[in-house]
């Protein structure tokens, strides 16, 4: 147990040593589409700096690593939304089963977009309001191999909306995607976690019926490699992750969260990207009832690019 425990120290200082001394920490991401799917949509996760790999730094853990749900053993529901600003947010819904022996599947739906946008005529004039919506469906089967290895497949239905309050403007796209993961166990405490994400994502998009000379294409979302580690350490468990986006893009994050008390859980973290440090912070309360399910409450909040100001959280949920 004692070689067990240092050789889980050594690892943790090696992994934190290769994310801090990697020179490259810009995403430069802000140009694709599919901005909902990288964003962190829930509280938990907010708190972790973004890491969606495991199930205890995210609620929508298993729309980025279908495999993490597969030590959960419990059916669960989530809802969270995020309070942005410039008119934007998030909303989030997920549930999942365990099938026994040692499957479960999970299932839900993250809506985002922005409302409220001023639009201009050709001269500079107002020409009412804009909105823009984007809709994921997922779908995710994972299932334990064994103790200590689980894999995971993910499928996604995308759909995204333009439209305007005078009916000048109605343009929609859609698509599919999918993902797969591994959850891997190699002692008592330790996770390491490997993800392909956003695999053959895209928009589909067709606008002949709005401009003369409109046409068919499809808008990719960048594909990205993601790994991960997790590791419990009495009333503190440790987490870094490492996104690698195959348009030569990294996003590095990094996070610690406190479970001393019973029924409350802290987490602090921050993720390095586009030459900037995010860092935020959340906390989970688990409610007590003498009779029904146990129910939890989550906050969270993170710090958003320069003038954009804070990305508030909040959400709800219960397992059974």
């Amino acid at each position: 147990m004692y070689v067990s425990l240092r050789l889980s120290k050594g690892l943790i200082h090696l992994l934190l040593i290769l994310i801090m001394i990697n020179p490259i920490f810009a995403s430069g991401l802000g140009g694709y589409t599919g901005t909902s799917n990288r964003f962190t949509s829930d509280p938990l996760s907010a708190g972790t700096g973004g890491i969606t790999l495991f199930h205890k730094t995210s609620t929508n853990s298993y729309s980025n690593n279908p495999a993490s749900q597969a030590f959960f053993g419990q059916s669960n529901f989530d809802a969270g939304l995020a309070q942005l600003s410039l008119g934007r947010y998030i909303y989030t819904v997920n549930a999942g089963i365990p099938l026994p022996p040692t499957a479960s599947l999970s299932f839900g739906l993250i809506a985002a977009g922005t409302r409220d946008i001023e639009a201009r005529d050709s001269r500079g004039f107002p020409a009412g309001d804009l909105s823009d919506t984007e809709m994921t469906y997922l779908v995710s089967f994972s299932n334990r191999f064994s103790d200590k290895l689980a894999f995971g497949l993910s499928l996604k239905v995308l759909t995204k909306h333009f439209e305007s309050d005078e009916d000048w403007l109605d343009l929609k796209g859609s698509g599919f995607g999918a993902g797969l993961g591994f959850v891997f166990k190699p002692m008592p405490g330790s996770s390491f976690a490997l993800a392909i994400k956003d695999w053959n994502s895209s928009y589909k998009w067709k606008t002949q019926d709005l401009f003369e000379r409109g046409s068919s294409y499809q808008d990719a979302f960048p594909m990205s490699l993601a790994w991960g580690w997790l590791q419990d350490m009495g009333t503190f468990s440790l987490a870094v992750e490492h996104d690698y986006y195959f348009i030569d893009e990294n996003i590095y994050r990094v996070a610690i969260m406190w479970h001393g008390f019973q029924s409350l859980e802290v987490n602090a973290g921050a993720s390095f990207e586009d030459d900037s440090v995010y860092p935020g912070f959340s906390a989970r309360y688990e409610l007590s009832w003498k009779e029904g399910p146990p129910m939890h409450i989550d906050w969270g909040i993170k710090i958003g690019t320069p003038g954009e100001g804070y990305r508030n959280y909040i959400g709800w949920g219960v397992n059974f």
